[in-house]
């Protein structure tokens, strides 16, 4: 039985210099702050990286590539003011299967979100993909064609910067650690890093297919790294407890590019193209109950010649949780165990 192991590490402690105490007393005016207790929630997840060939010819053309992943499901725990939470896929059912093959899935991601900042690193290995295309209808009692021989490699960092912090807590909306009082919002600055590959026994695009679709269209093997800085904006819409959290960051990213073709030519090239990251989060985010949807996608656009290759990480994240006042030791937090922690003042 395959098991895909999906770990989210997200760490609420600040590294950041202190506030000075005017900045805290702001912030406590607009965000109610959980430090005093420990939360522990089931989580139910789905996170899947998919990618497409576009023509640059005809829009309208196109080759979808998707993984056959399953749901999976695990724990969560806060505890010292640090957020663990581990899950493990559900097995993929034999009639799955046989629609759309079989996919070997190792996924790993860690989070990190503070009161200014949100930091992200991922790496992502995937074998094995299903296809469409746009000039195919797939009968709902037949299989997809399949691609064992496709394999992926991803992985990346980004870090965002949170400008008003003061009155604005991304937490409140995706570790619960805290809660916003009032509607409010804050631009984001991200820096981003990331290396996307894939490679297989023949190209992506079917030969009968590549007069239509172009130049590049016989890529079978391809590396694109990209190096981007992209602004924007996220913004907490809150009644009472209630929430909604949306949040856009799009800019440019530098491409270095690599890639071979069927015909065994090997190519180089680099272009400047977008990045973007969504985020949505809505919940209730009461004083001992909370839960919540989350749904996050980073996309990237890369163009080989005549066509672009468009490659998508997509999350959906259901928890429901409580709190638990701390008492004796769990008062404490990991900050307060590091070297010389002591004599900070």
């Amino acid at each position: 039985m395959k098991v895909k192991l999906v770990i989210a590490l997200f760490v609420s402690l600040l590294i950041l210099p202190t506030d000075v105490a005017s900045q805290d007393s702001i912030r406590h005016t607009h965000i109610k702050h959980f430090s005093d207790h420990f939360f522990v929630w089931p989580v139910i997840k789905k996170r899947e990286l998919s990618f497409q060939v576009v023509s640059v010819l005809d829009k309208k053309k196109e080759f979808n590539f998707k993984p056959n992943n399953s749901y999976s499901v695990g724990f969560g725990i806060n505890i010292f003011e640090i957020t663990l939470e581990a899950s493990f896929s559900v097995p993929v059912d034999l009639k799955s299967q046989e629609r759309f093959g079989k996919s070997d899935v190792r996924d790993f991601q860690a989070v990190a979100l503070g009161k200014r900042w949100l930091a992200d690193v991922y790496t992502q290995k995937y074998d094995g993909f299903y296809f469409s295309n746009s000039d195919q209808i797939i009968p709902s009692d037949q299989p997809f064609p399949q691609r064992a021989d496709l394999a992926t490699r991803n992985f990346g960092f980004s870090f965002a910067y949170i400008f008003s912090h003061q009155k604005f807590s991304l937490r409140s909306a995706y570790t619960f650690a805290e809660r916003q009082k009032a509607s409010r919002g804050s631009f984001l600055l991200s820096y981003v890093v990331s290396s996307f590959n894939f490679s297989s026994d023949s190209a992506l695009v079917s030969k009968d297919a590549r007069q239509i679709y172009g130049a590049g269209s016989s890529t079978e093997d391809a590396r694109f790294t990209s190096l981007g800085l992209a602004p924007g904006y996220s913004y907490n819409f809150v009644v009472d407890k209630f929430f909604l959290n949306t949040t856009l960051v799009l800019g440019p990213a530098h491409y270095w590019v690599r890639y071979n073709s069927q015909e065994g030519l090997v190519k180089n090239d680099i272009s400047i193209n977008l990045y973007s990251a969504v985020r949505l989060g809505f919940g209730y985010n009461g004083d001992r109950f909370f839960a919540g949807i989350n749904l996050t996608a980073q996309g990237r656009n890369v163009r080989i010649e005549q066509i672009d290759i468009k490659n998508t990480i997509s999350t959906v994240r259901l928890v429901a949780g409580f709190r638990f006042p701390e008492k004796g030791f769990l008062k404490k937090r990991a900050v307060d165990y590091l070297p010389g922690r002591s004599s900070l003042p």
